[in-house]
């Protein structure tokens, strides 16, 4: 029992003698730092001192109660910022020597106010905040743009709440309070490139919710839910088009939405709007006029007047797109398919008729077999043309194929099953 109770006192000695060594070190680690202050210059060494010592220290308990330690710890870190800034002002490949030191120098400032006994701790703490919020935000953008999100969220995130620590009490600052409503913003940004989904996806909430989210903050919400609650991302989606009609991204995102739920009219008029946007955008032509081609498809055995309609407006967009580019790939090969599907529903309705060997059914055969001939030999120049464009397109040449199987040109057949062959192979 005897050995026992004396293994334990050493135990408890030593443990005690490590908080001490913790409260001297953080205590030795402000010497250094005043060292330091005389001299930048000629006593590097003394902040890098401080930097280790302020570190390690602050891990003790007994040292994490005490709102002077933080001080130190908050005063040794923001030294190291403007440091860092100092060298990155004067060379922007200056290495940063403590990407953290900007969370930690908050932290360490945050801390003190909120352990403090005496209105003068606080006092300090807010002081030495105020003076050093201006680089903590430097610091960020430097770290977002070297690309260390990880470390830049943790100094936009400093900056966002140290600026709110200020304001609670009541401490006077230079920072451009039209900044500080950016840095949530960027902090949810730096999250979200840093991995940190949770994070960057609660910081976009509180930004809708406070009705001070900026249209990519939409966008990530709307992509983030896109598969795990597509309601809720189509929610966010009619919000964000709402307060940012014009908004390019945004309503390119609506229209791939409407294209995947085939919501054909309204993917019409959110491409008309896109085009009032980028009225020289080929692609956008070139997207209404398959919509309408699909929507001549649809209609040609129940509605022929419908159908030729929307025939003639899928021809129309696939013309302007030529207009504004004349050897756009997309545009001459949808007029080809316009055209192969003008054969197609005609060869449907010819299959009807094949069995019909009267005089009157057989004259019914042979001229629908003549518009099927003659929409398959308009679909062939653009065809071709779009093979010189991209001689690799498998559609294009299994079309081509297709239509010299039917004008039965065996040869060419054969010769464009080899090149399918070819690039299939490749």
């Amino acid at each position: 029992m005897k050995n026992y109770l004396f293994l334990l006192l050493i135990a408890c000695t030593g443990l005690t003698l490590q908080a001490q060594d913790a409260a001297k070190d953080i205590k030795k680690a402000g010497r250094f730092l005043g060292t330091y202050n005389l001299d930048p210059s000629g006593s590097a060494d003394k902040l890098a001192e401080a930097v280790q010592l302020a570190d390690s220290a602050i891990k003790d308990a007994e040292v994490k109660a005490d709102p002077s330690a933080w001080q130190i710890y908050g005063e040794v870190f923001m030294t190291q910022v403007n440091s860092d800034v100092t060298a990155l002002v004067l060379n922007p490949e200056s290495k940063v020597k403590d990407p953290y030191a900007a969370g930690k120098a908050y932290k360490g400032f945050s801390m003190a106010a909120e352990l403090a006994t005496k209105g003068y701790q606080t006092k300090d703490a807010m002081k030495a905040l105020s003076a050093g919020l201006q680089n903590i935000y430097y610091m960020g953008s430097s770290l977002y743009q070297s690309g260390n999100y990880d470390a830049a969220y943790e100094a936009f995130n400093a900056t966002h709440n140290g600026y709110n620590l200020l304001m609670k009490n009541e401490e006077s600052t230079t920072f451009d309070p039209a900044e500080h409503e950016k840095t949530l913003y960027y902090s949810a940004v730096c999250a979200q490139q840093a991995g940190k989904m949770d994070i960057a996806i609660d910081i976009y909430k509180q930004l809708v919710d406070a009705g001070k989210a900026e249209a990519g903050v939409y966008e990530a919400l709307i992509g983030y839910y896109e598969e795990s609650d597509p309601a809720l991302s189509e929610k966010y989606m009619k919000a964000a088009r709402a307060k940012f009609p014009n908004d390019q991204a945004l309503l390119y995102r609506e229209i791939n939405y409407l294209l995947a739920k085939g919501e054909l009219s309204s993917l019409i008029e959110s491409l008309n709007k896109a085009l009032e946007m980028d009225p020289e955008n080929v692609s956008i032509y070139v997207t209404i006029g398959q919509i309408y081609d699909k929507m001549y498809q649809d209609e040609v055995a129940v509605d022929s007047a419908a159908a030729r309609e929307h025939f003639d407006l899928a021809m129309s967009y696939y013309q302007q797109a030529l207009e504004k580019d004349e050897k756009s790939f997309d545009a001459i090969y949808s007029i080809g398919a316009l055209y192969y599907n003008k054969a197609a529903a005609y060869s449907v309705e010819l299959n009807t008729l094949a069995d019909d060997y009267t005089p009157a059914g057989t004259k019914k055969y042979d001229a629908k077999k003549a518009q099927m001939d003659a929409a398959f030999a308009d679909a062939m120049p653009f065809f071709k043309q779009a093979e010189m464009i991209n001689p690799e397109d498998t559609n294009t040449l299994i079309a081509l194929k297709e239509i010299y199987a039917r004008q039965n040109k065996l040869d060419l057949v054969k010769e464009y099953q080899a090149k399918i062959d070819a690039v299939q192979q490749k």
